[in-house]
């Protein structure tokens, strides 16, 4: 046994002869995480830290000027997010991409109605349909969950499931326990999805652990209660986790970590189609420079207000260091250039997430 780093915490995983060794099925020990706690014992921490955390936000945040919403600009950005001490959803907001403040005072705004839940990597999105704006939601389900978790909002306040629902199981969506043709894995990590008008179809896209390896799966939905039997996304050759989407013309440009020992960077890959009988990602180059030595996972991709290029960012996990950003002017061109951290401001303990564009008018709220 050796301890491999999935996600900045140590698991486990079988070796012979000094090299991981792929079993029938992705599994962990008794004690998956290293750490002298029980798991009894971590959730009263976890609550401890998350109420320290919360009051230290709020302090932080009533000395914070008020916004003066004249200034403020017809559109802006929006951060959804998690933190470590309290694995809800929060937001923060930008008018540049680069540059963040909290919303809400800093505190979580949503928690799939379990204040125990872990609610992490959240993907947010606003979907048109119909001439209709809604803001879809898709969460990970703590570490070991064979499910996610899907949302919606016409606010960004009041979330339901697709059915209405407002509780915790009308939300959760199981994707890989094994039952009605379903593959069978002890996790389902950082899901997104992607909405193509042209089908009228959500590709809903995750990893999980199948034959000792992440894996991207993903399932299909019109309606978010009935979903196509999930299945293999692509498949790199090597365990890869995180993968967010982003189309530019008739391509989609894929944004992966690639969760290697010695590697731990951002891949991108591009795919005519992400239905997996017609096309499928092919890797084509890092996001980052060779010489980027930091380990990385997370990332986001989004176009910025205006349409003139984009912003990525990713999640410097090691010693949670907080995001750093990049931009390019096309996906096709690639052109890809780090922005200095100096020039960037991060809210507090903020981890892997997502940004929508919304109106001022959806902000304001928000700041309430």
């Amino acid at each position: 046994m050796y301890p491999q780093k999935v996600h900045g915490c140590y698991f486990f995983a079988p070796q012979r002869n000094g090299i991981p060794r792929k079993t029938p099925n992705f599994t962990f020990t008794n004690q998956p995480i290293i750490h002298p706690l029980q798991p009894e014992s971590l959730m009263k921490l976890k609550t401890i830290l998350a109420a320290i955390a919360l009051a230290t936000a709020a302090s932080a945040s009533a000395s914070t000027p008020a916004v003066n919403e004249a200034e403020l600009p017809d559109s802006v950005y929006l951060m959804a997010y998690f933190t470590s001490p309290a694995q809800h959803l929060f937001y923060a907001w930008s008018t540049d991409g680069l540059n963040w403040k909290e919303a809400n005072d800093g505190k979580p705004v949503f928690a799939a109605y379990d204040d125990n839940l872990w609610l992490r990597d959240p993907y947010m999105a606003r979907v048109t349909r119909d001439g209709k704006d809604t803001y879809h939601l898709v969460h990970t389900w703590g570490w070991d969950h064979p499910a996610i978790f899907h949302w919606q909002s016409d606010d960004l306040i009041h979330w339901t499931a697709a059915n209405g629902g407002t509780d915790t199981d009308s939300g959760r969506i199981y994707v890989v326990d094994g039952k009605d043709g379903r593959p069978e894995a002890p996790n389902a990590w950082a899901p997104e999805f992607t909405y193509v008008p042209e089908e009228d179809l959500f590709y809903v896209y995750w990893s999980s652990g199948v034959d000792g390896r992440m894996l991207h799966h993903v399932t299909t939905t019109r309606d978010w209660l009935t979903f196509s039997t999930p299945r293999p996304l692509f498949d790199p050759g090597f365990t890869a986790i995180d993968l967010t989407v982003q189309r530019e013309g008739d391509t989609f440009y894929g944004y992966y970590k690639d969760e290697r020992n010695g590697e731990k960077t951002i891949i991108i890959a591009t795919t005519k189609s992400l239905n997996p009988d017609v096309d499928t990602f092919k890797d084509v180059a890092r996001l980052l420079p060779a010489d980027y030595s930091i380990e990385v996972e997370g990332p986001s991709v989004f176009r910025k207000i205006g349409g003139d290029g984009y912003i990525g960012y990713f999640d410097k996990f090691n010693g949670d260091a907080g995001l750093s950003y990049t931009q390019c002017t096309s996906l096709e061109k690639g052109d890809w250039q780090l922005i200095p951290d100096e020039l960037t401001t991060n809210v507090p303990e903020v981890k892997h997430g997502s940004v929508v564009i919304i109106p001022r008018e959806a902000l304001l709220p928000l700041l309430k």
